[in-house]
C-alpha cells in the first residue's frame, strides 16, 4: 500500500506539473506516456497469439504527434487527420500483403486499434489544455475519472452488494458505480464553484457543463475501466506492465482517463454551442 501510495503521489505530481506548463512541455510528456502506452497495448496483444506490427504503429504515433506540434488547430480542421488515418490503414494494408500468411487480418486491426486508443485519445488532454480556459477546464478530466475511481472504490466497499460486470471486474459493483459516477458529479460541481471567478464562462453555465462532465465523464471513465480489463481478460495478462509501483503500467493507470478527456471537450463544445 505504501509503494502504491508513494508512486501516487509522485505520479500525480507530474500531472500537475505537464498540465501547469502546458504548450510543448505537456506534447511531449503525453507522447512518451503514448508510446509505453502504446508498447504495452502491443505486447499484451502478442501475449494473446497476435502479431501487431509494432514498429510500424509507434512510428505512426511519432509522427502524429509531430504533425499535432507543428499544425495544432489545422491538423483537425483541414482534414489533415483523416488523411494520416487513411496513409496508416493504406501502410497496414501493404503490410499485410508483404508479411502474408505469417500475419493475420486483425493484427493490423489490432494495430491501427492502438493507434487510436492511445496516442489519439492521449492526445485529447493537449487539446483541452490549450483552449480558452484550458488550464481549468483540462482538470475536469481527473475529477471525472480519477475521483470516480476512488469514489466507486469507497461505495463499493461500504455498500457493495450486486456485482456489476463478473466476468471483467468481479470487484465492481453497481453500488459501487453509482457511487463513482455521484462523486465525480458532486467533485466537478464543487470545482466549478472553486474556478468560477476566473473563467469565461456564466456560473449557470459553468454548472450545468460541470454536471454533465461529471456525468459522462465518470460513466465513459468506468467504461474504459471495463475495456482495459476485457483486453487484459481476452490477451491473459494481469497488467499491461509494471512501470509504476503498485498500479501497474501506464495504461493500468490511465485506462479511464483516456475516454474521459474527449468526453470533456465534447460537452464543453457542446454546451458552449447550445447555450451560447
Amino acid at each position: 500500500m505504501l509503494k502504491r501510495t508513494v508512486s501516487g503521489v509522485i505520479l500525480i505530481l507530474i500531472m500537475i506539473g505537464l498540465m501547469y506548463v502546458g504548450d510543448y512541455f505537456l506534447l511531449t510528456g503525453l507522447l512518451a506516456m503514448s508510446l509505453i502506452g502504446l508498447w504495452e497495448f502491443y505486447r499484451a496483444a502478442g501475449a494473446g497469439g497476435h502479431r501487431p506490427y509494432g514498429y510500424l504503429g509507434m512510428t505512426a504515433a511519432l509522427f502524429y504527434y509531430v504533425l499535432t506540434a507543428i499544425w495544432p488547430e489545422a491538423f483537425w480542421e483541414t482534414g489533415l487527420f483523416m488523411l494520416y488515418i487513411i496513409v496508416v490503414f493504406m501502410a497496414l494494408m501493404i503490410g499485410s500483403v508483404i508479411s502474408y500468411p505469417k500475419r493475420r487480418i486483425e493484427d493490423g486491426a489490432l494495430t491501427l486499434t492502438g493507434i487510436l486508443y492511445v496516442p489519439v485519445l492521449f492526445s485529447s488532454l493537449y487539446f483541452l489544455r490549450e483552449q480558452e480556459d484550458g488550464i481549468f477546464y483540462v482538470w475536469y478530466v481527473f475529477m471525472a475519472s480519477w475521483g470516480c475511481d476512488t469514489c466507486a472504490y469507497l461505495a463499493g466497499r461500504f455498500f457493495g452488494r450486486h456485482k456489476m460486470s463478473p466476468h471483467l471486474s468481479p470487484k465492481k459493483t453497481v453500488e459501487g458505480a453509482i457511487g463513482g459516477t455521484l462523486g465525480a458529479i458532486l467533485l466537478s460541481l464543487l470545482y466549478a464553484l472553486c474556478i468560477s471567478p476566473f473563467v469565461h464562462m456564466e456560473s449557470g453555465e459553468l454548472y450545468i457543463m460541470s454536471f454533465f462532465i461529471g456525468l459522462v465523464g465518470a460513466l465513459l471513465g468506468q467504461l474504459g475501466d471495463l475495456f482495459a480489463s476485457s483486453v487484459k481478460r481476452v490477451m491473459g495478462i494481469k497488467d499491461f506492465g509494471n512501470l509504476i509501483p503498485g498500479h501497474g503500467g501506464i495504461l493500468d493507470r490511465f485506462d479511464s482517463t483516456l475516454l474521459v478527456g474527449p468526453a470533456v471537450m465534447i460537452v464543453i463544445f457542446v454546451i458552449k454551442g447550445v447555450l451560447a
